[in-house]
Formats: structure tokens, C-alpha cells, sequence
């Protein structure tokens, strides 16, 4: 049993070597497709961070009827941290509200009219799982029915255009690696269909043999794997030297610490497995029935 194993995986590794340009050509173009997914999920798992801090920064702003008392405001502030998708907020009574008023206009409300007619209010952070646009305007809606409630807005055309940006560069990356994902599938299925083609002979004295379609079928599945492991190979190589060069570059002059996800480096021996696998089932199913 080792030894006819031993006998398969020479044989898949001799038949890349005859074929070692087309081989190659496969393995390239599965590195490409690797390069381009693992960019996609690097630099989306990364804005999606960078978006959850930005985001972070901008919450819904409520401002409170003016004929209501501070103990009915204080009430009031409490049943809105009950709404879902609010974390956390932060009580503006009159005397904060004076002092925001002072700190963005430069000025004291009590010298301008000679009293503070500043209404209470608060402002409530979001939970991460709320941060859409969609979301949040759901909470500012549930915010404005409340009895007692003036006002509540947040930075809706800000948060909006980042979601927008996201989306945007996630679909234009899923494009392009699909496509690369198809030319790569069949560059593999056409390089092990030369390989069955060259040894049509040998699979035809196998079969007179009396080998068995799996024990023929063995070697070209591995070309296939070894194809995607090359290709994984090739493509973590590039996207090392990839990442210590934005290190190099980019953290250096914007100061964003980028961050490698976990499941960069088998994500992509997995997929380029799959890739050689898809593409040599592809080749094989044509010449082997």
C-alpha cells in the first residue's frame, strides 16, 4: 500500500515536470487569485475595523423639551438607554449645555440673553452591531416618539458615505477575484488535461492492465493540489513582502496600525488547495469517465 502511494506521488510530481510550463503558468495565475481574495479581506477586515472606530466617535444627539423638569429630563434619559442598540450616554444638563455652548461659540449663553434657556438632553453611543445608517435611523426614530422628546439627529450623510466606500471596495474586489477565480479554475483544468493527453498511451496500458479509474485518477487530483500549494506558496511570499512594505510606507506616514487577520495564512492554503482540486476535477472529467 506505501509503496503503490509512494509510486502515485512520484508519478504527479514527474508529470508537472513534463508539463513544467504550463504547470507554472496554473500555479501563477492561482497565485494572482489568492493575491487579490487575501487583499480584498485584508484591507476590508481592516476598514471594517477603522470604520468601527471612526464610527465610534459619532452618536445620536437628544435634546429634551424645555418645559421638562431636570428629575423628569434625568427619566427620560434613563427609558432611552433602555432602547436597543444604545451602549452607553452621557446626561447634558443645563449647567454641561452652557459649557458646550461656550467651548464651540466662544461666548457665555448667560452674558448673550442673561440666562441659560438651554433645553437638557444627552448623547448615547451606539452599539457596534447598530452602527449602520439603517440602524441608527431606526433608534433616532424610536428617540423622536418619545413623550417629552424635542429632538434627536445624528451625522447621518458622514456615517452613510463611509458604509457607501466599504461596499463599494468590497464589490469591485469580489468582481475582479471572481474573474481571476474562473481564469485560474481553467488554466489548472488545461494544464492536467495536457498532462492526461500527453500520457493518453500509459492511462490506455493501465486500464489493460486492469488498474482501477481512482488508482489512474490519484496522480493528476495530487498535480492539481501541488499546483494550489504552489500557487499558496507563491502568493503569501508576495503578500509578505506586500505588508513590510506598507508597514514601511504607509503606517509610517498616516500612523494607522494595520492589523493581519487570523485567517489570512491558512485561508489561503486552503483556497489554493481547492482551486488545484476544482481545476483537476475539471480536466480529469473530460478524458477520464
Amino acid at each position: 500500500m506505501i509503496s503503490k502511494l509512494t509510486f502515485l506521488l512520484i508519478e504527479s510530481i514527474r508529470a508537472l515536470f513534463r508539463a513544467r510550463v504550463p504547470a507554472i503558468i496554473s500555479s501563477i495565475t492561482i497565485a494572482i487569485t489568492l493575491v487579490v481574495f487575501s487583499s480584498a479581506y485584508f484591507f476590508y477586515e481592516n476598514m471594517v475595523g477603522f470604520t468601527n472606530k471612526f464610527t465610534a466617535q459619532f452618536n445620536i444627539e437628544v435634546f429634551f423639551d424645555s418645559e421638562l423638569t431636570e428629575e423628569g429630563s434625568i427619566q427620560l434619559f434613563n427609558d432611552i438607554l433602555l432602547i436597543r442598540g444604545i451602549e452607553q450616554g452621557e446626561f447634558i444638563d443645563k449647567d454641561k449645555a452652557a459649557n458646550l455652548f461656550k467651548k464651540y461659540f466662544k461666548d457665555d449663553i448667560n452674558n448673550i440673553i442673561g440666562n441659560n434657556p438651554l433645553p437638557m438632553g444627552g448623547n448615547f453611543d451606539i452599539s457596534l452591531s447598530h452602527r449602520s445608517p439603517r440602524m441608527m435611523s431606526k433608534i433616532t426614530r424610536e428617540i423622536r416618539r418619545m413623550q417629552g422628546v424635542d429632538e434627536a439627529a445624528f451625522q447621518h450623510d458622514v456615517v452613510s458615505r463611509v458604509d457607501r466606500i466599504i461596499d463599494n471596495l468590497l464589490g469591485f474586489s469580489l468582481v475582479v477575484g471572481i474573474i481571476i477565480l474562473i481564469v485560474s479554475i481553467i488554466l489548472v483544468s488545461n494544464t492536467i488535461r495536457l498532462i492526461i493527453h500527453a500520457k493518453q498511451h500509459s492511462i490506455e496500458t493501465l486500464h489493460l492492465l486492469g488498474a482501477t479509474n481512482s488508482f489512474i485518477r490519484f496522480p493528476f487530483i495530487m498535480e492539481g493540489i501541488f499546483q494550489g500549494l504552489v500557487g499558496s506558496a507563491m502568493s503569501l511570499s508576495f503578500l509578505s513582502l506586500l505588508y513590510s512594505l506598507q508597514a514601511y510606507l504607509i503606517e509610517s506616514l498616516v500612523r494607522i496600525q494595520l492589523v493581519i487577520p487570523a485567517m489570512m495564512i491558512p485561508g489561503n492554503f486552503l483556497l489554493g488547495i481547492l482551486l488545484g482540486l476544482t481545476g483537476s476535477y475539471r480536466g480529469i472529467s473530460k478524458y477520464l469517465k
